[in-house]
């Protein structure tokens, strides 16, 4: 994921773009991109405006970044979550689930915008992102095949779509479902799709 992610290109001071992105995405998500103005974003960031371009050439690329930064967070979740010696297919399935719904639940504005704003993003910058979500694909279905090795292609690549765009759903409408209670809940359902089974794992 960070090969082609890394090509999109970083400005500013980091200890600014932070609460840029935080803003954005949440009028992104709010007003939708073309509502949402520059000085919009300045403004809910204490930032100025015309200041946001010493950090981000356009809109587009500000949504392009903050995007990018998600992918990495997601990317960065998954990988700890398995990276633990002696875990069966099935408990990596687990850990993957849970760990992507965390980190989906925690960035909801992002998954938000990548549905709902990604073709606000020109074609070049578009293309990674569009890469890394493939590839999160491919692992999903890695790791259920690994569990389900009956499933054909088509059938492995459905079930991991319905599933990661329901957790995506989550992202888009608020809930007042405490997180913790939230995670749980989804991560059940979601293993209980892909595993068609009662016996899910609530521990790894």
């Amino acid at each position: 994921m960070s090969a082609d992610l890394a090509s999109v290109p970083k400005r500013g001071r980091p200890s600014r773009r932070e609460p840029i992105f935080e803003s954005a995405l949440r009028l992104f998500r709010e007003r939708g991109f073309h509502a949402t103005a520059i000085n919009d974003i300045g403004a809910d960031a204490d930032v100025t405006g015309p200041a946001i371009y010493s950090h981000f050439e356009s809109k587009g690329q500000l949504l392009a970044e903050a995007i990018r930064e998600g992918c990495f967070r997601i990317g960065n979740a998954l990988t700890e979550a398995l990276d633990v010696e002696g875990l069966s297919a099935e408990e990596e399935l687990v850990a993957l689930v849970r760990a992507y719904v965390r980190v989906a639940l925690e960035n909801a504005d992002m998954n938000a915008c990548y549905v709902l704003e990604l073709r606000h993003v020109n074609s070049e910058q578009r293309g990674p992102l569009k890469r890394a979500a493939q590839r999160l694909c491919d692992l999903w279905h890695e790791k259920l095949t690994a569990v389900r090795p009956e499933l054909g292609r088509e059938q492995a690549d459905t079930m991991v779509q319905m599933a990661i765009f329901s957790i995506v759903s989550l992202c888009m409408m608020p809930s007042r479902i405490d997180r913790e209670a939230l995670v749980e809940l989804a991560s059940q359902q979601v293993l209980h799709g892909l595993l068609g089974t009662d016996a899910v794992p609530r521990n790894v």
